[in-house]
């Protein structure tokens, strides 16, 4: 098809070029009648236009057109001029964000949280009109002059509502549709795909636009498939090169990156509500949209898993916040003796996060809600233990103390076998396994490297344990050993007391008897972000 600037398009005068797709020319253009600028997406006619490109077209415009929502681009009328067929939607006066993200490079972590939460309220309205978007990429995603983001292009959307029983599979056999840089894991085999794959697309999407680069890339589509089906990304911090992003955002995005749909969030809604629950209160546009569509005990469901992820991502993010402190120690030579204060610190908040959340909400556990993933080998313990703070999961906490034995690694190196064991014994606490659990601990207190901290957390989770299984005898003894050991740390004037304090809540420490003045006055005790 010829340029059509200066030509006129049924009511629609052309004005400029502005890009071009894979099946469409984009023009700038403005209504006659009603003097209104409106972007023109017109239909690329080759000889291989085909019907079937036809209808996918037509469907992109059905599609946008029944969606309202000041995060999605909307579509004002779909035309047939003279066999030239177009699309009129709204105009953005800005870039997208792959050119965003080309002229100044990373995003900011407030960018990055405000692109995430229209984008989730874009797909929130989306799913629930039945329609899945299949192409969430930078491209996709504008930012106009003013900073409003706008999800546009719905060229790839399936309709998946039952009453046009008349729609046709637009994937033909063999054609996987989608940018295979974004593409989840099941668009790529071409399964069956919903609402959890268009959030795995939002996971690389702002993994690309806070890191500078995709969690995967290869010279070769069959290669980056791959990739995204067997490999894991690396931390977003490392490949971002700074910890100046929310450990909850982090979280977020590494959980919207795993393999399979039930290992994600639930849903578009469940992700809104995480988002809600770690930003703090603004105008959003859809507080009168309700978390579900259905009766009373959906709603019920519903907010179950909201809790469960709100409450996951807390211990997770605050793991992440305390794998930061423990490198940042390790590279200063100067506070040598503060480096196993920050290591073991690590495994206590990890162990401790959301402890008091959970003694106060009866959420599903861990492996109700995300299921237990399959757990790839890395090529250290380190990046092991990395995977396992991503999965969270009992059998990635197992696998780096299986992948990496005590013979295989040298003496500093047991420090992640101790925080894995940590991870692991609550996880299972969390799911009432107080027999695995105890022997999952025992390896923590049976270890010559343990320190006296992590001895201390391990006291508190035994005497949890022994108090659940009725074994009151041994808990009262336990207390007592945790009350001298309280007191060496006391003793010892270092930053570990402050560490156990800030760990364990108040109510804890009380029940405990470590109510001591030296002990408790102090700080109140902190909830992880």
């Amino acid at each position: 098809m010829s340029d059509l600037v200066g030509c006129r398009v049924g009511d629609y005068q052309v004005l400029r070029r502005l890009g071009s797709g894979g099946m469409a020319d984009v023009y700038a253009a403005k209504h006659l009648k009603l003097r209104r600028d409106a972007a023109l997406k017109v239909l690329r006619r080759t000889p291989q236009t085909s019907q079937e490109d036809l209808r996918r077209f037509e469907r992109e415009a059905q599609a946008a057109a029944c969606l309202n929502h000041p995060s999605i681009v909307q579509v004002y009328e779909i035309g047939d001029h003279q066999g030239t067929h177009f699309i009129a939607q709204e105009l953005i006066d800005g870039s997208n964000l792959k050119q965003c993200l080309q002229q100044s490079g990373q995003f900011t972590a407030k960018e990055g949280i405000e692109i995430l939460r229209c984008v989730t309220e874009a797909l929130v309205v989306a799913h629930s009109a039945g329609v899945t978007h299949r192409d969430i990429k930078p491209e996709n995603i504008m930012r106009s002059g003013e900073g409003a983001i706008k999800v546009t292009d719905f060229g790839l959307a399936r309709v998946l509502s039952n009453t046009d029983a008349s729609a046709v599979d637009l994937t033909r056999a063999g054609l996987t549709l989608g940018t295979p840089r974004y593409m989840s894991p099941e668009q790529i085999q071409g399964h069956k795909v919903d609402g959890r794959s268009d959030l795995y697309s939002l996971g690389v999407t702002l993994y690309h636009l806070l890191a500078g680069q995709p969690p995967f890339d290869a010279e070769e589509p069959l290669a980056l498939a791959v990739k995204h089906l067997h490999e894991m990304p690396q931390p977003l911090d490392h490949t971002r090169g700074s910890a100046d992003l929310p450990p909850w955002l982090v979280a977020t995005i590494m959980r919207l990156l795993r393999k399979t749909p039930d290992e994600r969030f639930a849903s578009a809604m469940e992700l809104l509500d995480v988002i809600r629950a770690n930003v703090a209160p603004s105008e959003s546009s859809l507080k009168a949209i309700p978390a579900s569509n259905g009766s009373g005990s959906s709603t019920t469901l519903e907010s179950g898993r909201s809790s469960a992820a709100v409450n996951y991502l807390g211990s997770t993010s605050a793991t992440i916040q305390l794998q930061r402190v423990t490198d940042a120690i390790a590279d200063d030579r100067r506070y040598d003796f503060m480096r196993w204060v920050g290591v073991i610190g690590l495994a206590l908040l990890a162990a401790l996060a959301g402890w008091g959340i959970s003694n106060l909400t009866k959420a599903p556990s861990v492996s109700q809600s995300i299921g237990a993933p399959l757990v790839a080998r890395a090529s250290t313990i380190q990046d092991q233990y990395w995977q396992a703070i991503s999965l969270n999961s009992v059998p990635a906490w197992k696998a780096v103390a299986e992948y990496f034995p005590k013979d295989d690694i040298d003496s500093k190196e047991e420090i992640y076998h101790l925080k894995a064991a940590l991870q692991l014994t609550r996880l299972l606490m969390d799911e009432n396994r107080w027999r695995e659990a105890s022997e999952a601990l025992a390896s923590v207190e049976q270890s010559g490297n343990t320190s006296r901290l992590y001895r201390a957390l391990a006291l508190v989770m035994r005497y949890q344990i022994q108090m659940e299984i009725g074994a009151r005898r041994e808990a009262s003894q336990t207390k007592t050993n945790l009350r001298n050991l309280v007191e060496e740390l006391k003793n010892d004037q270092s930053a570990a007391l402050e560490t156990f304090r800030a760990l364990v809540p108040l109510s804890e420490r009380l029940e405990l008897g470590l109510d001591e003045p030296a002990v408790i006055d102090g700080p109140s005790p902190r909830r992880p972000v």
